[in-house]
Order: structure tokens, then C-alpha cells, then sequence
């Protein structure tokens, strides 16, 4: 879209959720608009405000203007990177786009790996900061803009999630009363849409919490989505439909199974432009295309775990100071006896620094089982999560800081997989939890709202709308039966057989790797994190014939 002139000329995703009020705001100033659209909006608060006019806008973005008067294409990208937005830099060319794949179909940016990305990728299963898997390409940081004037690329960050100043002074019942406020509030704008609206419903008390703000909103009839599976440990599916019940909403529900996944796979890869970080991305996709039979826009519960501090594991880094003091013999026997993956972390954070244990606390595999699987390969320094660390050391509780080191680097790849796998159904995702307002109040909060029982926040403000078993329950992630499947003759089981010998798993020892897919398919180890991270490895050069 261009404005009267042709001065000003936008390329645009996403959504603006506060257009309305922004449009009324700039009419009474003397605009006038020729459309209905947020786009618009964007380009009349840019030839009022020029840069700055993204501290208004409350959303999910990525856009680009090309400013004729000034010659200068400006970049912007919404606060917590839910909406990607990657660029090159040749010596010939600035390329920017929604996908990376966008920016090899230009001919001028050639697809290439970038190998030092590996063993960081291997052992958190995903990428921090700016830069990609392929060389050369970077994203805009979220809250942050960019200018591209006579060759030269600025960055300005236009907003932060760290906190300013000393944690807010609040009851616990204030900061119940807020947070549903707010919540209630970010709903009801994200309901705003020309086209049919549902929930993913997945049976957690986000989610949940999200759907029954929304029935009430709306009156009921919410269409809403749930997947579940064969493998009842890894069902969700009943607390999904307790919910539904609950507000009467239509409910769809999708049961995948390992021959589903398996077919899905290497399509996902492809249009997640990198290796998978996570597993569930593949029934996010096969979720939003049952989705898509019924409505075009989805609200999802994204970001609360991250946020009001939900994972267990973010009492790990606490527990093992303590745990050091256990002899080393008698932890490795605990974590043997119980099988829990989480004492396993423990007994390794039991050695580490206080700052390594939050610094590898989102991590899945220990860097010696990265070093086995790939000999000789550089470990990634972490120069990003390392910095993003020290900016969260003012805050000094481990669980706060946790919550923004995550906010930073983890939070981000949740939010594109969440958007990559949805839009690749053509269905819109929209984060609730991401409203701007919901974020500084989170990390404004005292570090008491984060201790006793997880996100106690969210299920004090969820107890009165919820079933007490949705509110209750274990956290279980939305997770996959990876280590089962794995297990399998046929679908993930035979795609992992095939791995040793895949030609894109040169970057790896095919011997370890043989014995590991033999350890694994026996049952006398759980190492699916790491395969499945191998696994997406290969896939992924193979797609991009990197």
C-alpha cells in the first residue's frame, strides 16, 4: 500500500489489535483514510511520527516503508518477535523478507550453512539472537527497528522487556485483580477480526484460560481445537473437552499418530525454514489445518510459562545448590533409580557455576554428548544468551532472572514455530499473553509472585473459571511420544534406522550415532532428544541442499 503522495509505501504482516483507536485518534487530528485497514494506520502514523510511530501500536508485526523522500526503507519488528523478519546484506543489495527461503528465491543471497550453528543448536534445540543457520542471514531483533540509507544499516531498539528500577510493590490479591484486567483486555482486542475465530484448546490452564476469557467475551459458541494421541500418558485430550464442556463451545478434536507425524515431517522443515526446535510444531501445523475447516484466526496460550515462571525446570538451578552437597555416587544412583530426566540435570548442575546453571538451563543435551556426536567441532561460545544473562543480573533471584534470560532467547523460537506452523495453514495465531502491557507487568513483579507453585498468578486468576483438575494438573509441555515412535518399525522408527547412513549426517560420527539409535531402539536409553535433533539436522540440509 502507498499513501495519497506515493511518498510512503508499506509491505506488512501481521495485525495491528489498537488500529481502531488509533484511526479514531488520528482522524480527530485532521487523517483521513481511503480504507478500513490497520495498514493504513501504519502509514499515517509514519508520515506523522516518521520511526517512532511503532511505540503505538500494540500487535504482532513485521513491516517494511520505503520512504521516497528520504530514500530510506525503514524495517520494524513487533516487541516479542512473534512475527519474523529476516535480511541479507550483499555488497550489491539490501533483501529482507517473512521467510528465509524468500531470500534465496531473490538470486541474490545464496543458501549456505552456517556450521558454527550446530552445536549450539544440538544442545538447546534451538538458535539465540540475530543470526540464523545460514550464513549471512540475520533477523530484526524483536523491539527493534531498522534504516537502510546510503548503504548503512542502522538498528534502533525502540523497547525492552527488562524491567527499570526496583519490582512493583503489589498485594497478591492486586496483582490477581491486574493481571485479569489485562488478560481480559488482550483477548478481547485479539477478537477483533472480519473472519471466524477460535482457541487452541490443548487441555493446560493457559490455553484454558484463554478459551474461557474468550467464550465469555463472545457468549460461547467458540470453535475450539484440541490434538490428542494413542499414547494415553501423552493424551490431553479429556481436559480439553472438561473445558468445552464447561462453555460450550464446538469442539474439533485431531488424534495423531506416527505414521501422521512422519509424513508431515519433512514438509514442516521446509516451511519452518530451519531445523525444527520442537517437536510439537508438526500437530501445530496438522491442528491448524483441521482449524482452518472452521475459522481463519486462533488464540493460543503462548508465552505464560516463560512469563509467570511455569517450568519446572526453573527450580532446577536453586536445587542444586543444595544437591552439590549430595555425594556424586548417590546422585548418579537417584537419578538411575527414578528416570527422571530432571534429576539428570540436576546432578550435572550440582558442579556448575550459578550463573552456568541458568545459562544452560533451557539447554536438552550436555555439551559432552554434543562433543561425542560431533568430534572436533567448535562449541558455540553462547556470546548472546551470556549477554542477555548479564542484563537480568540487577534482578538477582535465580527464577526472575530465568524467566527474562527465556523471554530473550527461548521465548522467541516458541513464538515463530507457533506462527510458521500456523501460517503454513494459512491460519493466523494470536498471543494473548504477548499483549505488551501483560509482559512489563509480569517482569515488573516482585520475585514472591514467582516462588511456591508454578505460574501461581495465572492459575489464581484462572481457579474461578476453570475445572480444579485443568488448573491442578502436572504441566506436560503439549509434548510428543517422540521416545516411543522412535521405537517403532515403521514411520519416525524407520526414518531414524536410516539416519546413520542419511548423506547430510556427515557432520556427525556415524559410529556414536549407530550405537545411540542402537541404545535407544533397545530401550536401555532415552536419548530422543538428541536423535530427534539429529534427525531434523539432516532433514533440513537435505531440503536446502546445504
Amino acid at each position: 500500500m502507498s499513501d495519497d503522495g506515493g511518498t510512503a509505501s508499506i509491505v506488512f504482516n501481521g495485525e495491528i489489535f489498537n488500529y481502531r483507536q488509533l484511526r479514531e485518534e488520528m482522524m480527530a487530528r485532521g487523517h483521513r483514510f481511503r480504507t478500513s485497514s490497520d495498514t493504513e494506520v501504519i502509514l499515517s502514523l509514519y508520515r506523522e511520527r516518521g520511526p517512532s510511530c511503532v511505540t503505538a501500536l500494540n500487535g504482532m508485526f513485521a513491516f517494511a516503508i520505503w520512504d521516497s523522500r528520504s530514500r530510506s526503507l525503514f524495517l520494524a519488528r513487533d516487541r516479542m518477535g512473534v512475527k519474523p523478519l529476516y535480511f541479507a546484506e550483499t555488497p550489491d543489495a539490501f533483501v529482507f523478507a517473512s521467510e528465509i527461503k524468500s531470500l534465496f528465491a531473490s538470486g541474490i543471497v545464496p543458501a549456505a550453512c552456517r556450521e558454527e550453528a550446530i552445536a549450539e543448536y544440538l544442545q538447546f534445540r534451538q538458535l539465540a539472537g540475530t543470526e540464523s543457520f545460514f550464513k549471512g542471514v540475520r533477523s530484526v531483533p524483536p523491539g527493534c527497528t531498522m534504516t537502510v540509507q546510503d548503504g548503512r544499516a542502522i538498528t534502533t531498539r525502540y523497547w525492552s522487556l527488562l524491567p527499570t528500577g526496583s519490582p512493583a510493590k503489589i498485594s497478591r490479591e492486586a496483582a490477581i485483580e491486574r493481571l485479569t484486567e489485562l488478560l481480559e483486555d488482550s483477548v478481547r482486542l485479539r477478537l477483533i477480526s472480519d473472519v471466524p475465530v477460535g482457541t487452541f484448546c490443548s487441555g493446560g490452564v493457559d490455553s484454558s484460560l484463554v478459551t474461557a476469557i474468550a467464550s465469555r467475551l463472545k457468549g460461547g459458541g467458540v470453535n475450539t481445537f484440541s490434538v490428542g494421541f494413542d499414547e494415553a500418558d501423552y493424551d490431553e485430550s479429556a481436559f480439553a473437552t472438561s473445558v468445552s464442556e464447561r462453555y460450550r463451545t464446538v469442539h474439533h478434536r485431531l488424534r495423531l499418530g506416527n505414521a501422521d507425524f512422519d509424513r508431515l515431517f519433512p514438509k514442516m522443515v521446509w516451511h519452518n525454514d530451519e531445523p525444527l526446535d520442537f517437536a510439537n510444531s508438526i500437530h501445530i501445523f496438522a491442528l491448524s489445518e483441521l482449524a482452518k475447516r472452521y475459522v481463519t484466526v486462533v488464540l493460543t496460550g503462548e508465552g505464560a510459562d516463560e512469563l509467570f515462571a511455569g517450568y519446572p525446570r526453573y527450580r532446577i538451578p536453586s536445587l542444586a545448590g543444595a544437591y552439590r552437597h549430595v555425594p556424586s555416587p548417590l546422585r548418579r544412583l537417584i537419578g538411575l533409580w527414578s528416570g527422571d530426566h530432571r534429576l539428570h540435570k540436576l546432578d550435572r548442575y550440582a558442579t556448575l557455576s550459578p550463573d552456568d546453571r541458568l545459562l544452560y538451563n533451557s539447554s536438552y543435551i550436555p555439551p559432552d554428548a554434543v562433543a561425542a556426536v560431533c568430534p572436533g567441532r567448535a562449541m558455540s561460545e553462547l556470546a548472546f544468551r551470556r549477554q542477555c544473562l548479564h542484563a537480568t543480573v540487577e534482578r538477582g533471584d535465580p527464577v526472575a532472572r530465568l524467566s527474562l534470560l527465556d523471554q530473550q532467547t527461548f521465548l522467541v523460537s516458541v513464538l515463530n514455530r507457533q506462527d510458521k506452523m500456523s501460517m503454513a495453514a494459512s491460519v493466523e495465531s494470536r498471543v494473548p499473553f504477548m499483549d505488551y502491557r501483560i509482559v512489563e507487568f509480569a517482569n515488573s513483579l516482585p520475585d514472591w509472585t514467582r516462588r511456591g507453585t508454578a505460574k501461581g498468578l495465572v492459575k489464581a486468576v484462572a481457579r474461578p473459571l476453570l475445572p480444579a483438575a485443568v488448573v491442578d494438573r502436572r504441566k506436560s509441555g503439549f509434548g510428543v511420544p517422540l521416545d516411543r515412535w522412535f521405537r517403532a518399525n515403521d514411520g519416525l522408527g524407520a526414518r531414524l534406522l536410516d539416519l546413520p547412513d542419511h548423506p547430510a549426517a556427515d557432520v556427525f560420527d556415524r559410529k556414536v550415532l549407530r550405537t545411540l539409535v542402537a541404545e535407544h531402539r533397545s530401550g536401555r536409553a532415552d536419548h530422543s532428544d538428541l536423535l530427534w535433533a539429529a534427525l531434523n539436522l539432516c532433514m533440513w540440509r537435505e531440503a536446502f541442499h546445504v
